[in-house]
Protein backbone atom coordinates (compact mmCIF):
# COMPACT_ATOMS: atom_id res chain seq x y z
CA UNK A 1 0.00 0.00 0.00
CA UNK A 2 3.03 2.30 0.62
CA UNK A 3 4.47 1.90 -2.89
CA UNK A 4 1.18 2.69 -4.47
CA UNK A 5 0.54 5.43 -2.62
CA UNK A 6 4.23 7.00 -3.23
CA UNK A 7 4.06 5.95 -6.79
CA UNK A 8 0.52 8.06 -6.93
CA UNK A 9 2.10 11.26 -5.30
CA UNK A 10 5.22 10.88 -7.62
CA UNK A 11 2.61 11.10 -10.63
CA UNK A 12 0.81 13.64 -9.29
CA UNK A 13 3.92 15.37 -8.60
CA UNK A 14 5.08 15.24 -12.17
CA UNK A 15 2.05 16.61 -13.58
CA UNK A 16 1.74 19.79 -11.23
CA UNK A 17 5.41 20.10 -11.94
CA UNK A 18 5.41 19.81 -15.46
CA UNK A 19 2.33 22.21 -15.16
CA UNK A 20 4.08 24.77 -13.46
CA UNK A 21 7.35 24.94 -15.71
CA UNK A 22 4.81 25.02 -18.99
CA UNK A 23 2.90 28.21 -17.31
CA UNK A 24 6.46 29.73 -16.20
CA UNK A 25 7.67 29.71 -19.44
CA UNK A 26 4.47 30.86 -20.86
CA UNK A 27 6.02 34.69 -20.87
CA UNK A 28 8.74 33.92 -22.83
CA UNK A 29 6.29 32.43 -25.29
CA UNK A 30 4.18 35.58 -25.23
CA UNK A 31 6.92 37.78 -25.45
CA UNK A 32 8.73 35.84 -28.67
CA UNK A 33 4.99 36.03 -30.26
CA UNK A 34 4.01 38.96 -29.27
CA UNK A 35 2.88 41.61 -32.41
CA UNK A 36 4.38 45.23 -32.49
CA UNK A 37 0.70 46.54 -31.68
CA UNK A 38 0.93 44.60 -28.27
CA UNK A 39 4.19 45.78 -27.53
CA UNK A 40 2.37 49.45 -26.94
CA UNK A 41 0.20 48.16 -24.29
CA UNK A 42 1.53 47.65 -20.86
CA UNK A 43 -1.57 47.08 -19.54
CA UNK A 44 -2.28 43.80 -21.26
CA UNK A 45 1.01 42.49 -20.40
CA UNK A 46 0.38 42.91 -16.64
CA UNK A 47 -3.07 41.37 -16.55
CA UNK A 48 -1.44 38.37 -18.57
CA UNK A 49 1.22 38.11 -16.04
CA UNK A 50 -1.25 38.69 -12.96
CA UNK A 51 -3.44 35.43 -14.84
CA UNK A 52 -0.55 33.37 -15.11
CA UNK A 53 0.92 34.27 -11.83
CA UNK A 54 -2.79 33.11 -10.67
CA UNK A 55 -3.28 30.14 -12.64
CA UNK A 56 0.62 28.77 -11.08
CA UNK A 57 -0.60 29.75 -7.62
CA UNK A 58 -3.84 27.88 -8.27
CA UNK A 59 -2.38 24.81 -9.59
CA UNK A 60 0.45 24.56 -6.78
CA UNK A 61 -2.27 24.79 -4.01
CA UNK A 62 -4.72 22.20 -6.06
CA UNK A 63 -1.81 19.99 -6.27
CA UNK A 64 -0.66 20.25 -2.30
CA UNK A 65 -3.91 19.43 -1.73
CA UNK A 66 -4.62 16.40 -3.62
CA UNK A 67 -1.31 15.14 -2.06
CA UNK A 68 -2.09 15.94 1.12
CA UNK A 69 -5.34 14.32 0.67
CA UNK A 70 -4.02 11.15 -0.42
CA UNK A 71 -1.01 11.12 2.15
CA UNK A 72 -3.97 11.11 5.49
CA UNK A 73 -6.48 8.78 3.53
CA UNK A 74 -3.52 6.41 3.72
CA UNK A 75 -2.76 7.10 7.31
CA UNK A 76 -6.07 6.88 8.42
CA UNK A 77 -6.14 2.91 6.72
CA UNK A 78 -2.67 2.28 8.00
CA UNK A 79 -3.95 3.45 11.74
CA UNK A 80 -6.74 2.01 11.93
CA UNK A 81 -6.30 -1.77 11.40
CA UNK A 82 -9.62 -4.06 11.59
CA UNK A 83 -10.09 -5.86 15.01
CA UNK A 84 -9.50 -9.48 15.10
CA UNK A 85 -13.10 -11.41 16.13
CA UNK A 86 -11.57 -12.14 19.64
CA UNK A 87 -14.74 -11.96 22.53
CA UNK A 88 -15.84 -12.33 25.54
CA UNK A 89 -17.56 -15.69 25.83
CA UNK A 90 -18.58 -15.83 29.18
CA UNK A 91 -17.87 -12.32 31.82
CA UNK A 92 -19.93 -13.18 34.69
CA UNK A 93 -20.08 -11.70 38.02
CA UNK A 94 -20.68 -14.21 41.52
CA UNK A 95 -22.47 -11.40 43.12
CA UNK A 96 -23.47 -7.70 42.38
CA UNK A 97 -23.72 -6.58 45.97
CA UNK A 98 -21.01 -7.14 48.41
CA UNK A 99 -20.62 -5.67 51.98
CA UNK A 100 -17.46 -4.43 53.14
CA UNK A 101 -14.84 -7.27 53.38
CA UNK A 102 -16.50 -9.50 51.28
CA UNK A 103 -15.03 -10.51 47.58
CA UNK A 104 -16.88 -11.36 44.66
CA UNK A 105 -15.39 -13.56 41.69
CA UNK A 106 -15.85 -12.63 37.94
CA UNK A 107 -15.52 -15.60 35.76
CA UNK A 108 -14.16 -14.76 32.50
CA UNK A 109 -13.95 -17.26 29.61
CA UNK A 110 -12.41 -15.34 25.97
CA UNK A 111 -13.08 -17.38 22.32
CA UNK A 112 -11.36 -16.53 19.14
CA UNK A 113 -13.66 -17.03 16.31
CA UNK A 114 -10.80 -15.97 13.69
CA UNK A 115 -9.17 -18.62 11.24
CA UNK A 116 -5.68 -18.18 12.41
CA UNK A 117 -3.10 -18.00 15.36
CA UNK A 118 -4.11 -15.27 17.58
CA UNK A 119 -1.54 -14.30 20.49
CA UNK A 120 -0.85 -11.20 22.30
CA UNK A 121 -4.34 -10.91 24.01
CA UNK A 122 -5.40 -9.78 27.30
CA UNK A 123 -8.37 -8.94 29.56
CA UNK A 124 -8.22 -5.85 31.60
CA UNK A 125 -10.26 -5.12 34.08
CA UNK A 126 -11.61 -1.23 35.43
CA UNK A 127 -13.70 0.24 37.79
CA UNK A 128 -15.17 3.49 37.63
CA UNK A 129 -15.54 5.99 38.73
CA UNK A 130 -11.66 6.67 39.24
CA UNK A 131 -10.77 7.02 42.95
CA UNK A 132 -11.77 3.62 44.01
CA UNK A 133 -8.64 2.16 44.76
CA UNK A 134 -9.13 3.15 48.75
CA UNK A 135 -12.41 1.45 48.91
CA UNK A 136 -12.07 -1.83 46.44
CA UNK A 137 -9.12 -3.84 44.77
CA UNK A 138 -9.02 -6.00 41.83
CA UNK A 139 -6.51 -9.57 42.12
CA UNK A 140 -5.71 -8.65 38.56
CA UNK A 141 -6.32 -5.98 36.53
CA UNK A 142 -4.34 -7.40 33.60
CA UNK A 143 -4.69 -11.07 32.58
CA UNK A 144 -2.83 -11.93 30.12
CA UNK A 145 -4.05 -14.85 28.32
CA UNK A 146 -2.94 -17.96 26.61
CA UNK A 147 -1.88 -18.13 22.72
CA UNK A 148 -5.14 -19.03 20.92
CA UNK A 149 -4.00 -21.64 18.23
CA UNK A 150 -7.32 -21.54 15.54
CA UNK A 151 -10.73 -20.86 15.09
CA UNK A 152 -12.99 -21.69 18.33
CA UNK A 153 -9.98 -21.59 20.38
CA UNK A 154 -11.14 -20.67 24.62
CA UNK A 155 -9.24 -19.79 26.96
CA UNK A 156 -11.38 -21.84 29.38
CA UNK A 157 -12.68 -20.30 32.90
CA UNK A 158 -10.49 -17.42 34.38
CA UNK A 159 -11.17 -15.87 38.00
CA UNK A 160 -10.87 -12.81 39.25
CA UNK A 161 -11.69 -11.30 42.02
CA UNK A 162 -12.72 -7.85 43.66
CA UNK A 163 -12.77 -7.32 47.30
CA UNK A 164 -14.23 -4.41 49.10
CA UNK A 165 -12.46 -2.64 51.73
CA UNK A 166 -14.20 0.28 52.66
CA UNK A 167 -16.93 1.86 51.37
CA UNK A 168 -17.28 5.82 50.96
CA UNK A 169 -21.08 6.13 51.85
CA UNK A 170 -23.51 4.04 53.57
CA UNK A 171 -24.29 3.10 49.76
CA UNK A 172 -21.88 2.92 46.19
CA UNK A 173 -22.25 1.96 43.11
CA UNK A 174 -19.39 1.44 40.97
CA UNK A 175 -19.42 -0.16 37.40
CA UNK A 176 -16.83 -2.98 36.32
CA UNK A 177 -15.97 -3.17 33.00
CA UNK A 178 -14.06 -6.00 31.51
CA UNK A 179 -12.57 -5.20 27.83
CA UNK A 180 -10.30 -7.55 25.35
CA UNK A 181 -7.18 -6.72 23.76
CA UNK A 182 -5.18 -8.03 20.59
CA UNK A 183 -2.23 -6.72 20.21
CA UNK A 184 -3.49 -3.54 21.44
CA UNK A 185 -6.52 -3.30 19.54
CA UNK A 186 -9.62 -3.42 21.80
CA UNK A 187 -11.96 -6.30 19.96
CA UNK A 188 -14.46 -6.20 23.43
CA UNK A 189 -16.03 -5.00 26.27
CA UNK A 190 -18.48 -6.19 29.01
CA UNK A 191 -19.61 -4.30 32.14
CA UNK A 192 -21.45 -4.59 35.06
CA UNK A 193 -22.71 -2.42 38.07
CA UNK A 194 -21.35 -3.15 41.69
CA UNK A 195 -22.57 -1.84 44.61
CA UNK A 196 -21.01 -1.94 48.25
CA UNK A 197 -22.66 -1.35 51.27
CA UNK A 198 -21.18 -0.53 54.57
Amino acid sequence: MGFEFMHTARQYLLYSISFVLYCLTAPLRLLSSRSPSSEKSPKNRKKKILIIVAVVAIAIIVSAAVIIGQFFVQQQKQSSPEAPNVKFMTFKVGKQEIAVGESTNVLINVLNSEDKVIDGARVVMTIEPSGYEPYLSISNSTIQLPTFLGKDARTGEVKDSITAAASPAKEAVYVVKGMVFVNGIQTDIKEFPLTIHQ
